[in-house]
């Protein structure tokens, strides 16, 4: 399981002591040699035993300054020790109660939302992926431990779980349960399985959608949950061929992606309610086509796709219309749709 980054805070105090430490046993060490004549080794023995107040029996005989000396060591071993223990028990505290404060104002902040996306990873994909989202409008939590990334969106207006996501606390805090997807792209395939794993233990019908980096983690991607499994490596290399093979398909579906600026066609999903004015119609007397500018290339169905569609294709409620167009036509089809 990963660890969540110590604070900086934390960090400088531990340093702290260990340099105050490091200081009083080099002054013994020095001071044992130099008043006692004692080897290195066994000067450095004398004063760990003295500054630690254990009480084992003199290495070597002390003379009266020796004895001076060590008493004075054991009185600074006894501070050295309250403070340690005072760091550490304040860094103890102040961490359960940032961490138990932090999930609490983020349950606070998350508990309106409903039907959102979990972003577990708040790295380069993640990060990316962050910026897509908000630049189309959707509502999303991003999970991380990496305080800085967590600052750097919660400046962007970006909801954000400042915990980790193989942990059942940093998945409720995020509304898992209301959740409508979760993406997984975590560092490392072990944490994304035991991400899925969780998840899919607290929203059974929750969509999740992960990210595969190791070779041949798909299936375990797979039976641990995930719906659908992107792997950025093999993607990658199939869009470099293709860019070399056929590149006048990759600038066509380059400008058909939302995003892309092209300004052109874009595709989309639109979903048929219900009480659509759709639902019950074929292709051809909905006039899709003449009335929104679209074209429907495909119409999802639980466990069947069709793409192409015959103009006397039926549409039903719960279709899934895969349409391209222009902005302005598929968001009037939506509406249509709704």
């Amino acid at each position: 399981m990963r660890m969540k980054p110590v604070p900086r805070g934390t960090t400088r105090s531990f340093l702290r002591v260990f340099w105050i430490s490091s200081f009083v046993l080099a002054i013994g060490t020095l001071g044992y040699m130099a008043l006692q004549n004692a080897p290195p080794l066994d000067a450095l023995y004398m004063t760990v035993i003295t500054v630690t107040t254990i009480g084992y029996r003199e290495v070597f005989p002390l003379s009266t300054a020796g004895r001076w000396f060590t008493m004075f060591l054991a009185l600074a071993g006894v501070g050295i020790m309250l403070y340690v223990v005072s760091i550490v028990a304040a860094v103890i505290v102040e961490t359960d109660v940032r961490r138990v404060l932090g999930l609490r104002r983020e349950r606070r902040m998350t508990k309106e939302l409903s039907s959102h996306i979990v972003v577990c990873g708040a790295g380069r994909t993640g990060h990316a992926l962050a910026e897509i989202l908000a630049s189309k409008g959707a509502t999303f939590v991003v999970v991380d431990t990496d305080p800085d990334l967590c600052r750097q969106l919660e400046g962007r207006g970006v909801h954000v779980v400042d915990g980790d996501a193989t942990t059942r606390e940093a998945l409720e805090a995020a509304a898992i349960v209301r959740a409508s997807t979760l993406i997984a792209c975590l560092g490392d395939d072990a944490h994304n399985v035991y991400t899925i794993l969780l998840a899919r233990q607290l929203n059974p019908r929750i969509n999740i959608v992960a990210r595969a980096l190791e070779e041949g983690s798909e299936e375990r991607l797979r039976l641990a949950g995930a719906d659908r499994i992107f792997n950025p490596y093999r993607t990658g290399a199939m869009r470099l061929a293709y860019t070399a093979l056929k590149p006048a398909v990759v600038d066509f579906l380059d400008a058909s992606l939302p995003g892309s600026g092209s300004g052109g066609l874009e595709l989309a999903e639109v979903q048929v309610r219900e009480d659509s004015g759709l639902a019950g119609k074929t292709l051809a007397s909905a006039n899709v086509r003449q009335a929104y500018d679209v074209i429907v290339v495909a119409i999802r169905r639980p466990g069947e796709s069709t793409f192409n569609p015959p103009p006397d294709m039926k549409i039903r409620p719960g279709d899934v219309l895969v349409a391209l167009g222009p902005t302005a036509g598929l968001e009037a089809l939506e509406r249509a749709s709704s």
